[in-house]
């Protein structure tokens, strides 16, 4: 089967998309596949096994981060109140409460739960209102959210506006230690149980610095405070399985990661070696496997089956074509092309997340994740090979070379009564008929957008 050629769509639905080729490439996933096509009912009776399956792939990948809370988004899975119940859980789970001999079971269950609920409180460092009232901290301009509580934090006015719930407490990382671990402390005071963070901001690229990355581990362990790192957009695409894995920060990684997007599902992984989940004693596979199973029996399924198979196929491919390394290629490859086109032009980001001036994706004619009224533009590319291929990518995405294509796939959806899947302007979907066929760049039919459009210079 002939491989599909690479396209200037760097919006890729929000980075969801890493690769335009079939992941189904492994054996045993695309057995799967196929007996789940012919009898579903018998491949469901499998389940257990194959998420048992994914959890282990996914860990041995990720450097030891378990998958424990599965969702559809990852702003479902940062809710403060789910992240709150999932801490809880783990530690009321651990070892540590299991083997403890104080809090063996007596003949009052409901004295039992109060015993262990003090005990955890305790050693998180919680009172009720912990409990009651969790908040989770954001750090200030690395980081925010499409929608919920922490969607508060974001510089972008038009997801501010659909913000909901407590506003998070919001930290500023500074030069000082001891400044940050009282901003730390103060946020405990104040409910918070947490505090999550961006490696590269999604608003204009900026890399967290590792000095700063180390400094809040440390602050964060201080005060008993459970560290979030948000992988969703730079899982796989910046050089390492997660951003934090990369040599420049360190080997000490945080409590608890989102991820999401192009893994196929999202949610929430855990380290049972972390600052806060060491002392809880998860030494055995098998102590770490009760407290993950205890989590999931809470929901009825946490994924369904076509979604864990898709999710399987993305970790193998992942794994077996190295995705990780070859991220870095194709953002040394773009970044010189753009280098090309506009020299001494800034370039953000890290790795296959490149971040440039809204007007650079304008002049470059990219399809791009971006906001109508932000300054900037992620192009998220997808990672398949011929994306590290300079050659290649002149040929079919930039400049006056690329023409052809672009007509090819304009023909094919004018043929097919389609048209470009986002907005050229603001990268919602694009939903107006009245679309550039020459460079194959589609927009919304918001009043802005179209006005913009219209001023675009075709290659």
């Amino acid at each position: 089967m002939a491989k599909p050629l690479p396209n200037h769509d760097f919006h890729n639905s929000w980075g969801c998309i890493y690769s335009g080729e079939t992941t189904a490439k492994d054996e045993a996933v695309r057995q799967w596949w196929q007996d789940y096509f012919q009898n579903p009912a018998l491949v469901e009776t499998r389940y257990h096994d194959l998420l048992s399956t994914y959890t282990q792939l996914f860990a041995a990948f990720f450097g030891g981060y378990y998958p424990i809370s599965l969702h559809a988004h990852v702003s479902d899975a940062l809710s403060p109140t789910t992240v709150a119940s999932l801490i809880l859980n783990t530690c009321a789970t651990s070892p540590l409460i299991f083997k403890n001999t104080d809090l063996a079971p007596s003949v009052l269950p409901t004295e039992d739960g109060k015993k262990v609920q003090e005990y955890v409180l305790e050693y998180l460092g919680w009172n009720e209102s912990h409990v009651t009232n969790p908040r989770i901290a954001a750090v200030r301009g690395i980081y925010g959210a499409a929608f919920g509580p922490l969607a508060h934090a974001s510089k972008e006015w038009e997801v501010q506006i659909i913000a909901s719930g407590l506003q998070p407490t919001v930290i500023q990382i500074g030069d000082s230690h001891d400044a940050l671990s009282d901003s730390l402390a103060e946020a405990k005071r104040q409910c918070c149980i947490a505090v999550v963070i961006d490696m590269v901001s999604t608003e204009n690229g900026a890399v967290l610095a590792p000095d700063r990355f180390k400094m809040l581990k440390k602050c964060c362990a201080k005060e008993k405070l459970w560290l979030i790192v948000d992988e969703a957009l730079t899982a796989i695409r910046c050089g390492a399985p997660f951003c934090f894995q990369r040599d420049e920060y360190g080997k000490e990684g945080p409590d608890l990661v989102s991820f999401g997007k192009g893994l196929g599902v999202s949610g929430i992984v855990i380290n049972f070696a972390s600052p806060m989940t060491r002392c809880l004693g998860f030494v055995d596979s098998d102590d770490r496997h009760q407290t993950i199973m205890y989590w999931r029996a809470l929901v009825s399924r946490p994924v369904t089956m076509p979604v864990l198979l898709d999710a399987l196929g993305i970790l193998y491919a992942a794994r077996d074509e190295d995705w990780p390394k070859r991220s870095l290629a194709i953002g040394e490859t773009i970044c010189d092309i753009i280098q090309g086109y506009h020299p001494g032009e800034e370039v953000y980001g890290l790795g296959a997340i490149i971040v440039v001036d809204k007007e650079t994706t304008m002049r470059m004619n990219i399809m791009a994740g971006t906001r109508r009224r932000c300054q900037y533009s992620r192009w998220l590319p997808k990672l398949d090979t011929p994306y590290a291929d300079r050659q290649v990518l002149e040929a079919y995405v930039f400049g006056p070379l690329s023409k052809q294509h672009r007509a090819t796939l304009s023909l094919l959806a004018d043929t097919n009564s389609t048209h470009p899947a986002w907005c050229f302007i603001c990268g919602i979907e694009s939903t107006s008929n009245d679309w550039c066929r020459t460079c194959f760049l589609g927009r919304c039919q918001n009043e802005v957008c179209e006005e913009t459009f219209k001023q675009h210079t075709c290659l």
